[in-house]
């Protein structure tokens, strides 16, 4: 064997674990005040917590100490095949040295009743499960081969970076190489694990172990890319609304600072529910609270979460211009396929994957995706640990916060519970907020800070029509619209009327928006969106979309989401211009769409009181109809709320608090869902596009890729090689339509 032993195939093993080192000194650092917190939460010795932790760090790696892993290595190194069949997860033979010093650390100082720092190791790179699935090869694996100098190397590494800290080395005999790691872990976990509730409390547990892996995730992965720990951002309020008056240069509105709203927000300290119209500058007004917040909690991590994946890629646009590309990380469930276009090419080097990675963990010092990338967390998904240890010490933007079902606003609500009790902050904001909604967050927030936009309640933005009839028969008005020069938003409530619609105006060449389409034509459309004369959307065009149209033309639906569609026209107030709002009756199938089970005249008791509103409504009638629509709906009630607010507790449950769930991400959302609704969807490709998929890879099919009902998929499916195709029409205009026979009320 080569003397030279490697913990990477670019990185020797001394290396690898002075750049780890390095980047636990960096993330200690950051994230000290997180950790003096759960300190005194828990009562536990900072420095035994310290001592642990970078126990973790010195021995991560110590198993790639034995033969097999070396002469993988070397192979790799000299560009040779090499047969995994004979690999050995070394995570197994690191687990054995840091169970043993971890036991010696303990007899000096309690810090937990659990081994906590071992399992941390055994587990920070495979996931760990109950069943131990990912060392099934190790179950059958025979005498290991151990690099008796390898191990020695280790341990003599270890213990100088220990004393460099001024503590004493437990010492570590290399024996422990040849025990059995996989019988100890099983041990561990299989037997002893289970009686946790007995022993220690599963939350204490749970934030300690995501304290110990998530530090060691930081030290691993910075160490190994040998990157610099970029932990907050140092942006100034004084930078933020220059590049707010530029924007706004651009955009031809005129600035003259801060409106009274974005100062009271960007003032106060703590949490804050934040009601104001759209179009009223709450995204400047976020980010400037954010910044506040971030530096009062010495660098904090920032999260804007919003509803759906196009107003995430919005804002992201939107926060990179304040903070920088690669200051800003965006995470949904297609964001590195959407990323890899604006950087115009798949991930081909480490440091892009790493980057991606970093996203998708809130690495990054500011993150923007979906709300459901902080609540699969809470199932112990993915890479749930890092995602709790960096949202534990962040300021965290839940946006758009009225706009989720019951199901999601329960998990919403105990994870605002479980984080305000680690010490994270809260924003969150809605241009239409129920008084009840308000109460309800008040519970979870008590010394929330409520901020309303009273300054723009009085303004009239637009003229509003109520027409008791179907909007199908408004053809000709909106085309007369269209011809008069105005810039025209339709807004329907199923996909199957937005493509009727957009069909019978073909000749105006309109701009048909919903979520049947595949996402390589999505994309395209969004990015047109910005200049269409015309666009004929369903209610995925609602949310945080920085949009200006003159006129809407609108079936009815619920007030606080008629709000938000007359926020896309005239969103900048010119009181010059002629902005106007038709409503129209909504047919059979909008009344099954929205809230059929615990409120079935919903759509009825809206229109009414439409209809009784003034025609120059202001922005105070607005929320007037609002509060008149849902004076007698507790949103504690809806359909899912009341079994949600005990999901994590279950799941957690299942996997004895700190073990991973072995749910793929598509599997995660069928049986641990973050949203629930009455039609199960699932992504297909269009037969059509058989020819065009067959000879690229996975990740690029995904372009592909369209949400329909699982009912038909189930009718009209071809699987083909493992790739799931569905039998439907398809237009790149129009977008996916079921067979005939086949309508559904999908949106």
């Amino acid at each position: 064997m080569n003397t030279q032993y490697y913990a990477k195939k670019d990185q020797v093993y001394e290396e690898h674990l002075k750049a780890a080192y390095k980047a636990w000194k960096e993330t200690v650092k950051e994230k000290r005040n997180l950790i003096e917190r759960i300190a005194r939460k828990y009562g536990f010795s900072l420095e035994r917590f310290l001592q642990g932790s970078l126990l973790t760090v010195v021995l991560h790696d110590i198993g790639k100490m034995i033969r097999p892993f070396q002469e993988m290595i070397q192979a790799a190194r000299q560009g040779k095949k090499f047969d995994f069949r004979k690999n050995y997860r070394h995570e197994l033979v690191s687990f054995l040295f840091a169970l043993a010093g971890c036991g010696a650390l303990e007899k000096r100082s309690f810090y937990s009743k659990w081994p906590l720092e071992a399992i941390a190791v055994a587990g920070h790179h495979k996931a760990l499960d109950i069943d131990l699935s990912s060392f099934d090869r190790e179950k059958r694996a025979g005498k290991l081969s151990v690099e008796e100098e390898g191990i020695l190397e280790g341990l003599t590494v270890a213990q100088e970076f220990f004393e460099r800290e001024k503590w004493q080395w437990p010492q570590l005999p290399y024996q422990l190489a040849q025990a059995d790691g996989l019988g100890k872990l099983s041990e561990l976990v299989v037997n002893y694990l289970p009686k946790i509730k007995d022993l220690e409390d599963s939350e204490r547990l749970r934030t300690l172990y995501v304290l110990t892996k998530g530090i060691l995730h930081y030290a691993d992965w910075h160490g190994s890319g040998k990157v610099p720990v970029n932990y907050a951002v140092t942006c100034s309020e004084e930078e933020i609304i220059e590049k707010t008056r530029k924007r706004c240069l651009e955009k031809k509105i005129t600035f003259t600072g801060l409106r009274p709203f974005q100062r009271q927000v960007a003032d106060q300290s703590g949490h804050v529910i934040a009601i104001a119209p759209t179009g009223s500058g709450k995204t400047e007004a976020s980010v400037l609270w954010a910044l506040k917040n971030s530096g009062e909690m010495g660098g904090a991590k920032i999260l804007y979460l919003l509803p759906t994946m196009a107003t995430a890629n919005s804002i992201w646009r939107r926060l990179s211009q304040f903070f920088g590309p690669d200051q800003v990380g965006l995470t949904h469930s297609s964001a590195n396929l959407w990323f890899e276009t604006e950087i115009g090419h798949e991930a081909e080097s480490k440091e892009e994957e790493r980057h991606f990675l970093f996203d998708q963990t809130f690495i990054r010092p500011v993150t923007v995706g979906t709300v459901d990338q902080l609540l699969n967390a809470g199932f112990n998904g993915g890479h749930w640990v890092l995602k709790e240890i960096n949202a534990a010490n962040g300021v965290i933007i839940l946006d758009e916060i009225h706009a989720y079902d019951g199901w999601t606003l329960g998990l919403i609500v105990a994870t605002i519970r479980h984080f305000t009790d680690l010490g994270a902050r809260f924003l969150l904001m809605s241009a239409t907020m129920p008084q009840n909604l308000i109460e309800m967050f008040q519970k979870v927030l008590p010394e929330a800070q409520i901020i309303e936009d009273t300054a723009l309640l009085n303004a009239h933005r637009s003229k509003y029509f109520i027409q008791d009839k179907s909007i199908m028969e408004a053809d000709n008005d909106i085309r007369a619209a269209v011809t008069a020069g105005h810039k025209v938003l339709v807004v329907v409530n199923t996909v199957e009327r937005c493509q009727q619609l957009a069909t019978k105006l073909e000749d105006l060449a309109p701009l048909c928006y919903h979520s049947r389409f595949i996402l390589r034509d999505r994309k395209d459309i969004e990015a047109k969106m910005d200049d269409a004369r015309l666009v004929i959307a369903t209610q995925i065009v609602e949310v945080s979309l920085d949009l200006d149209f003159d006129w809407l033309f609108t079936e009815c639906a619920p007030p606080d989401a008629l709000a938000q569609r007359a926020g896309r026209v005239n969103r900048y107030r010119d009181p010059g211009r002629d902005s106007r709002i038709y409503i129209y009756r909504s047919d059979e199938k909008s009344q099954k769409i929205y809230d059929p089970i615990n409120d079935p005249e919903l759509l009825n008791r809206s229109f009414e009181a439409f209809k009784k509103s003034p025609q120059d409504m202001t922005e105070r009638n607005l929320l007037d109809v609002i509060e008149k629509v849902y004076a007698n709906m507790r949103f504690e009630e809806k359909k899912g709320f009341p079994e949600a607010l005990n999901q994590y507790e279950l799941s957690q449950k299942i996997r004895l608090a700190i073990l991973d769930n072995p749910l793929k991400e598509d599997e995660l959302a069928k049986q641990e869902k973050t949203r629930m609704s009455d039609y199960e969807t699932i992504s297909v490709i269009p037969y059509c596009f058989y020819s065009d998929v067959q000879e690229i890879s996975v990740q690029e099919r995904r372009w592909y890729e369209v949400k329909i009902p699982y009912w038909y998929f189930a009718k009209h499916k071809r699987v083909v090689n493992g790739i799931l195709f569905c039998d439907m029409e398809y237009d790149s205009t129009l977008g996916a339509f079921l067979k005939r026979d086949d309508r559904s009320l999908f949106y």
